[in-house]
Order: C-alpha cells, then structure tokens, then sequence
C-alpha cells in the first residue's frame, strides 16, 4: 500500500470515528435534555398509585436508547485517541474520554441508585433529589458533545 493510500485510508477511518464520537455525544445531550428538563419533572405529577408502572415503562424505553448510545460514546471517545495526532487535540480525546467517566460514575453510584428506589414506589424526595442531581450529567454531556464538536473541526482543519 503507498503512502498516500495509507493516510487516505487513516483519514477516512479518523472521521468515522470523530462521527461517531459527535452524533453519539450530541444524541446523549439531547436525551439527557429532554429527560432533564421534561420527563424526570413529570415523575412527580405520576399518580402513586401508577407510578411503579410508569417507572417500568420508562425505565425499559430509555434503557434501549442508552444501553446503545452510553457504550458507542464510550468506545468512540477511546478510539478517538488512536486517530488523532499528539499534542492538545488528543490532549482533549482524553478529557472526552474523562468526561465520559465521570458520566457512567455518576449514573452508577447516583441516578441508578435513585431509580432502584423509584422501582419500588412513588417517593417525592427521591424524585427532586434525581432532579437536582441530574443537572450534574446534563452539563457533563453538554461538554462531551462540546469536546466533540471541536475535535472534529480540529481534525478536518489538520487534514486541509
């Protein structure tokens, strides 16, 4: 394979990465939006009575979505690092990589907890403390999709 052909090649399967990288952190920012700002609100005008039916229902269709797009960031944002060259753009594939941790750290030890206590019944408290500590996730998320922006035209300004 020539030398050109290579970097074509490495070009071509950079973007793809960098892509993906951006629409699976842009994706994330909009659900993480619409769930900040729409639907964990909404918890609290659920009914009692419904309320564990509605978590089930709620739970299970946003698991589909972020049991997808949670592992693709994950691993477009680790692979981001083998694509870019050394200096502060991969300085800044790190800290996308940084930011995705601190994500899936806070969904594990606070918004999964939260959600384990939900599953069992309706519970005010809960509800506005899932609320107030999701905004937490909700400007990680935006940065994530921040970083990505940038990474991506960062890289197609290298590459011209």
């Amino acid at each position: 394979m020539s030398g050109s052909t290579e970097r074509r090649s490495g070009q071509s399967g950079g973007i793809v990465v960098l892509l993906v990288a951006l629409i699976s952190s842009a994706a994330m920012a909009g659900v993480i939006a619409a769930v900040q700002l729409i639907i964990y609100p909404s918890f609290i005008e659920v009914s009692p009575e419904r309320f564990v039916a509605f978590h089930e229902w709620y739970s299970i269709r946003i698991g589909w979505i972020v049991g997808v797009l949670m592992p693709v960031e994950l691993i477009a944002a680790v692979m981001s690092t083998r694509v870019l060259p050394v200096g502060r753009i991969r300085w800044l594939a790190w800290l996308a990589i940084g930011l995705v941790g601190a994500i899936w750290v806070v969904t594990a030890l606070v918004q999964v907890p939260q959600h384990g206590a939900l599953s069992n019944g309706y519970n005010a408290l809960v509800i506005e403390s899932l609320v107030v500590g999701n905004w937490t996730r909700f400007w990680l998320w935006q940065a994530k999709a921040a970083v990505s922006i940038y990474l991506l035209v960062s890289w197609i300004k290298i590459r011209d």
